[in-house]
C-alpha cells in the first residue's frame, strides 16, 4: 500500500491543499464505503464484514475482497494476481491509473464517488468505450509466462447483442492496455509440447486446452498486430494454424503463419490434427 504522506503536494497539481483534500475525500470514501463500492464496482456482493467481486475492473467473482469495517476498511487485495491496496490504489486500478503519478485524477475521480464538486473526469487517450460503460466482464483469460507468471488478461465484453469487445490488462505496469510485446497464450502448456494449435482466440484455445490439447492464441485474435507478437514461445514446435472458418480466418492464417514462420518455426496443415481435434469444432469458434 502506497504511503501517501510521503508524497511532495507540488507532484499534484490541483487547487487547494492536497493533504487536506486527500484526507478529506479518505474519510468520505470509507464511511459510504459500501456505497462507494456499488457504484464502482456493482457486480460485487457483500459478504460478512468484506465486498467481494471478480477482479479491479468490476467482474463478478469472489476473487478480490474489500473490507468493510475497522482499522483495514477499504484495502483490498485481489487473490488471483496478488494486487491490493487502500481505496485510492482501488480506484486508480479500476480507471487503468498509477495512483502516484496521476493521483491528482484519481482524487478528482474519488470525489466524484463521494459526490463532490470536482473537475471534469480523466481525459481517455484512445475514443473507444470506458469499461466501466460496457458493464461487467463476460470472459476473462489470464496470460502466464512459461514459469505460470501473470503477465497479461484480457476480458470479454458483451455491452449489446451481437456486439463484443476486448480489453488487455498489463499486469505489469497495472493499466488497460496490452503488454509490449504482446505475449501468446497458454506459454506453461507450450513449454513441454512438441506439437502446438495456433487458434483465433482465447474461447477457442481453452476449449483445446481443457479437452487435453496444446493450443495457443495471440492477443486480439485475428488483429493481433504480427510484429508486436513474441513468437519466441514457439521456437522448435510444430505449429498447426487453425483459424475460424470465416473471411477474417483466412486472412488470420496468412498473417500468423508469417509471424510463426519468421521465427523459424515448423508449421503444419491443420488436417494433420485428427479426429480427435477435428470433433471439438473449434476451427468454426467464431463468438
Amino acid at each position: 500500500m502506497l504511503d501517501f504522506n510521503s508524497v511532495p503536494p507540488q507532484a499534484f497539481p490541483v487547487g487547494g491543499d492536497l493533504n487536506q483534500q486527500r484526507d478529506a475525500i479518505r474519510a468520505d470514501l470509507l464511511a459510504r464505503l459500501e456505497s462507494v463500492l456499488m457504484t464502482l464496482l456493482p457486480a460485487g456482493k457483500k459478504r460478512g464484514q468484506k465486498y467481494l467481486v471478480g477482479d479491479v475492473l468490476g467482474s463478478p467473482g469472489d476473487s478480490l475482497e474489500v473490507s468493510l469495517k475497522g482499522e483495514t476498511a477499504g484495502l483490498w487485495h485481489d487473490h488471483a494476481t496478488g494486487e491490493g491496496g487502500d481505496i485510492f490504489d482501488l480506484i486508480a486500478a479500476h480507471y487503468g491509473l498509477d495512483t502516484q503519478a496521476d493521483f491528482a485524477r484519481v482524487l478528482e475521480i474519488a470525489g466524484q464517488l463521494v459526490g463532490r464538486a470536482t473537475n471534469h473526469p480523466p481525459k481517455r487517450k484512445k475514443a473507444e468505450a470506458p469499461v466501466d460503460e460496457l458493464g461487467p466482464a463476460t470472459a476473462k483469460w489470464d496470460y502466464l509466462d512459461a514459469a505460470g507468471n501473470l503477465i497479461a488478461c484480457v476480458y470479454r465484453y458483451d455491452p449489446a447483442p451481437g456486439r463484443k469487445e476486448f480489453r488487455p490488462w498489463d499486469a505489469k505496469r497495472r493499466k488497460m492496455a496490452p503488454p509490449e510485446p504482446r505475449p501468446l497464450y497458454n506459454q506453461p502448456g507450450i513449454v513441454a509440447a512438441e506439437q502446438v494449435i495456433l487458434v483465433e482466440g482465447e474461447k477457442c484455445a481453452q476449449a483445446l486446452i481443457e479437452a487435453g490439447i496444446v493450443a495457443t492464441t495471440a492477443m486480439h485474435g485475428a488483429n493481433a498486430p504480427v510484429d508486436k507478437t513474441d513468437w519466441s514461445p514457439l521456437a522448435g514446435k510444430a505449429v498447426l494454424i487453425w483459424p475460424d472458418r470465416d473471411k477474417p480466418g483466412l486472412v488470420c492464417r496468412g498473417r500468423f503463419a508469417s509471424g510463426a514462420h519468421g521465427g523459424g518455426h515448423l508449421l503444419r496443415h491443420p488436417a494433420a490434427a485428427g479426429r480427435q481435434v477435428g470433433r471439438l469444432g473449434c476451427g468454426g469458434c467464431i463468438g
